[in-house]
């Protein structure tokens, strides 16, 4: 008689830095979640504000890193300090909701390699929060049904198995756009069962600000500039770059017509902020795919 298979056992890790507020929305349900064989890892990236403090009070074994890493580095610390088959990786702007270890678990027991579900961004009540809840960047579908290269899926929600994590030696530190490089590695190293869980199970809680949502999308045009040349040669294909006053024209029109037809319900602030961040996106791209063409040139 064959017996059931066996649930592994999860390390969660999650970097911080000078983000205190935010530990107990995150970090109370994950610990609700937790079965004894689990760990919660938070990793404090240098914090001034006592982050590590209030994760160990909130139940968190801390991590604590002497300077500022990034992300990236901080995610390497916290898993590199378990030994866990599964390492399951989120942020400190998530709220997990109930079930999300869970439903992680047993797509773990069947041998996934990559486990992500929807993240859905929250509102609020300033124009940056209703922007960002409008755009809901963090769906499922928009890097895994249709992705442009292989799929992947931030690190505010993925679990990933030890022995991929190991295969590659963890993240690559970059400014941005490691969650995707760190997925493809994965699976570019034979680790391609990427299992996308149809249920929303995490919230994220956005930048407050317009500044801050802007500089968000402008680094993430930045980086989908590195990664295409970066993963070129490996078949990523590289989007034109427009002249920044053509993509200023081009994003004007498109804010024109939707302004006409209004059909998002949000109201025109919301549209012509949501029109500025399409702009900044294509604007960064586009001015970091000329300097890598550049470079490219230049040492051919």
């Amino acid at each position: 008689m064959s017996g059931a298979v066996e649930q592994p056992a999860i390390a969660i890790v999650v970097p911080v830095r000078n983000a205190s507020e935010l530990l107990a929305d995150c970090l109370g349900p994950i610990r609700d979640q937790l079965s004894p064989r689990d760990e919660l890892v938070v990793v404090d990236d240098a914090s001034a504000d006592g982050s590590g403090d209030v994760a160990e009070r909130l139940g968190a074994r801390v991590v604590r890193r002497a300077s500022p890493g990034g992300p990236y580095a901080a995610r390497n610390d916290g898993w590199a300090a378990t030994d866990h088959p599964y390492v399951l990786f989120t942020d400190v702007r998530c709220v997990p909701q109930p079930g999300w270890v869970a439903r992680v678990r047993d797509a773990a027991a069947d041998g996934c390699d990559l486990i992500f579900s929807d993240i859905i961004v929250r509102g609020g009540a300033r124009l940056a929060e209703r922007v960002a809840e409008h755009r809901q960047h963090l769906l499922a579908r928009h890097y895994a049904e249709h992705p442009y290269f292989l799929p992947y899926f931030p690190t505010a929600n993925l679990a990933v198995k030890r022995a991929a994590l190991e295969a590659i030696d963890g993240f690559r530190v970059m400014p941005s756009g490691g969650d995707a490089d760190f997925c493809w590695r994965v699976q570019l190293a034979g680790f391609n069962n990427v299992c996308a869980i149809g249920e929303p199970l995490m919230e994220w809680r956005p930048r407050a600000t317009v500044p801050a949502l802007l500089e968000q999308w402008a680094k993430y045009g930045r980086s989908n500039a590195v990664l295409r040349y970066a993963y070129a040669d490996r078949g990523a294909p590289i989007e034109p770059a427009l002249h920044p006053l053509h993509a200023i024209a081009r994003h004007a029109r498109r804010t024109t017509r939707r302004l006409a037809r209004e059909r998002n319900g949000g109201g025109p602030a919301i549209t012509l902020l949501d029109g500025c961040v399409d702009l900044v996106h294509e604007l960064s791209y586009g001015h970091t795919a000329r300097r890598l063409r550049r470079h490219k040139s230049d040492n051919a």
